[in-house]
């Protein structure tokens, strides 16, 4: 199997249906964590914890943001996270000033020199720390850098140790003495001459505020804007004061299923349904809800289905929560990639608007974000034992009339739909739609149009009362950096001429008022195709059951049905040319369910993408490597024994045939 992802094609998904909403494009001023105003969107990077745990190394952290900027820097991944043991054991070891050391043999160059890497491949740094002062600083009674005070002025050995969850012996911290605010003052320091943009402090409860406050003190101090992130399943009675101190806080106890060959499962995950649900109204810019790290890219090692897994990464889009990937960046499977780089999801994901959870059964739930345009995005999960069907009708959401649906997970538009939508999903699977109320669609061309005249496109939308006119742009990409037109006009509507045939356009428009702009919309047209579709990229194949093989592959862009072809490989040789087995296929996946297993027997197959214009080139090609059964196996090892114990006879008769007694 394989992939080829072409981001371009990614990006023109994003904005086809109009799914940012305006704080993506205009942040507001952050209502939390005052003291940096990070995180006006939820953080994307990658954390260690899930696959390298206790063995973190400096060649495994490079090679980390390698792939991290390689494969996902383009979707809006960039932390690289250093989650824990990286240090020597604190109850024996300390720097001359109480602080953990970095391990010289894990990290032979320090964490300066791996910040300095990261920071070349365009990337943000993260650390890790637990509440309180290590054991070995108050044996030993280092001084506290830049005052006449030592540990043990500041150590409280009253209360015991601190919650930590590997070397423990942290113990409490007298915030009330003098130097208490300067040892963490120093430790900031320390993280911030590493270049950290990043700190995790974990084992963190209410009985934590103290240190929290003082940390977030110091990080201010440090005048460098370091993300401040709380761990684990806090207190939600004190979520007032994780907002008011953090980027983020986690919500529960860790996603992983410690004790099992698996990273996580199903029950790990689905605990977040309801996390989101209570949460919700918590998070904004500034602070965000954290339900923990994303692993669905290793293969079965994952402990999770497929359906599960879409579903897992659209809970945490459609809620808000940080997008952090778990997975081993070194054993990515093709499946996982293309959901963590799944543009309309991570819009969703990066909206601004955490989802609020709008229907619950014992079987399934239903999620929904309500967009600034009118617009909205929703998730509906099965959560059953068996398949179901789920629907939702619009007048739950206030939408009266009808509404275009398009499937974001895809990338197609399903329709108009009266008076709802419904979906049948098998167990444990999803969908996630963006959803237009036709009372909404003010603006022409609407928000995903196809086949528009180039020659003459008229813009319009609604007017606005009070405003002293109208600021409108197009450009052919949706960063708006290829900007082709540019104007400030007095009325609601404008015309352009003479656009490409056969191109993606996006175009928004401002309103202006005392010499400022307030964005109404953000939008997306494709002119007439005049061209053949392209062929998918990428074509996923996997065998369900002996007789059944199903086939995923990304929609293109101008194409009105696809094309199966199959044809059989033996061990040997390609049995004959590709033969069609389906066609006029309207989505983007297929179920073949006459692929019989059969020993030494694979099954290769393409797809081509058809228009009224014509049909693409071909796909690349994916096989389904169906195992040779022990037997096969056994007889094929037999029988090139035989052969090559042939050849060893006959080269032996011949030599001897040939040579000259003495």
């Amino acid at each position: 199997m394989s992939k080829k992802f072409i981001s371009s094609l990614l990006t023109c998904s994003i904005v086809l249906s109009g799914i940012f909403s305006v704080s993506f494009f205009a942040p507001q001023k952050a209502n939390a964590s005052k003291y940096n105003n990070l995180t006006q969107l939820p953080f994307m990077g990658w954390s260690s914890w899930s696959s390298i745990r206790k063995n973190p190394t400096e060649e495994s952290l490079k090679k980390a943001a390698d792939i991290l900027a390689e494969k996902f820097k383009s979707h809006g991944y960039q932390y690289v996270n250093l989650d824990d043991f990286y240090q020597l054991d604190w109850t024996t070891t300390v720097d001359h000033y109480g602080r953990w050391v970095v391990d010289p043999k894990k990290f032979p160059h320090g964490m300066k020199s791996l910040g300095d890497y990261i920071h070349k491949k365009g990337l943000k740094f993260g650390l890790y720390v637990t509440p309180g002062i290590p054991k070995a600083a108050v044996d030993r009674n280092t001084p506290i850098e830049g005052t006449t005070y030592h540990t043990k002025d500041i150590a409280d050995l009253s209360k015991g140790q601190e919650r930590s969850y590997n070397f423990q012996n942290m113990y409490y911290i007298d915030y009330s003495k003098p130097g208490a605010q300067e040892f963490i003052d120093s430790w900031a320091k320390l993280l911030a001459s590493y270049g950290v943009d990043y700190l995790k402090i974990d084992g963190v409860g209410t009985w934590d505020i103290p240190d929290i406050k003082a940390w977030a003190k110091a990080l201010k101090n440090t005048r460098r804007p370091i993300h401040l992130e709380l761990s684990n399943n806090l207190d939600i009675k004190s979520v007032s004061t994780w907002k008011d101190l953090s980027n983020g806080w986690r919500t529960s106890r860790d996603v992983e299923s410690y004790g099992k060959e698996t990273i996580t499962d199903w029950d790990h995950v689905s605990k977040r349904f309801a996390q989101a649900a209570n949460w919700q109204r918590y998070a904004g810019p500034g602070g965000w809800n954290d339900f923990d790290s994303l692993n669905v890219a290793n293969g079965n090692l994952d402990g999770l289905t497929d359906e599960e897994k879409r579903s897992y990464v659209s809970l945490w889009a459609i809620a808000a929560s940080h997008f952090v990937i778990g997975s081993s960046l070194t054993n990515l499977d093709n499946y996982g990639v293309s959901l963590l780089t799944n543009d309309e999801i991570i819009a969703a994901d990066q909206s601004g608007v955490v989802g609020k959870r709008l229907s619950r059964t014992s079987t399934s739930q239903i999620f929904y974000q309500h967009l600034s345009d009118g617009s909205y995005n929703i998730g509906l999960f099965n959560t059953g034992p068996s398949k179901e069907t789920v629907s939702i009708k619009w007048t739950a959401l206030a939408i009266n009339g009808s509404a275009m649906v398009h499937d974001m997970w895809n990338h197609q538009d399903l329709g108009s739909f009266d008076s709802g939508f419904k979906t049948s999903l098998s167990t444990h699977d999803s969908r996630m739609v963006h959803v237009i109320p036709t009372s909404s669609l003010s603006i022409s061309p609407i928000s995903g149009a196809t086949d528009v005249n180039p020659s003459q496109v008229s813009f319009n939308w609604s007017s606005y009362s009070t405003v002293e006119g109208y600021h409108v742009m197009i450009a052919a990409d949706p960063s708006f950096k290829k900007i082709i037109f540019n104007q400030i006009v007095s009325t609601p509507k404008i015309v352009v001429k003479n656009l490409n045939t056969d191109t993606r356009y996006y175009w928004k428009v401002a309103s202006i008022s005392s010499r400022s702009e307030k964005l109404i919309g953000i939008y997306s047209f494709h002119t007439k195709m005049s061209t053949t579709p392209a062929a998918p990229d990428w074509v996923l194949t996997e065998r369900k059951d002996k007789d059944s093989v199903s086939l995923t592959w990304n929609p293109t862009l101008g194409s009105a049905s696809y094309t199966v072809y199959r044809k059989k490989v033996n061990i040997f040789v390609s049995n004959g040319s590709y033969t069609p087995i389906a066609s006029n296929l309207m989505n983007p996946f297929f179920v073949d369910k006459t692929a019989t297993h059969q020993n030494g027997v694979k099954y290769a197959y393409i797809v081509t993408a058809k228009n009224s214009i014509g049909e693409s080139k071909k796909s690349f090609e994916a096989q389904i490597d169906d195992q040779l059964t022990a037997e096969t196996a056994a007889f094929l090892s037999l029988f090139i024994t035989i052969i090559v114990f042939s050849i060893i006879f006959i080269t032996g008769r011949n030599k001897s045939k040939y040579t000259t007694p003495v």
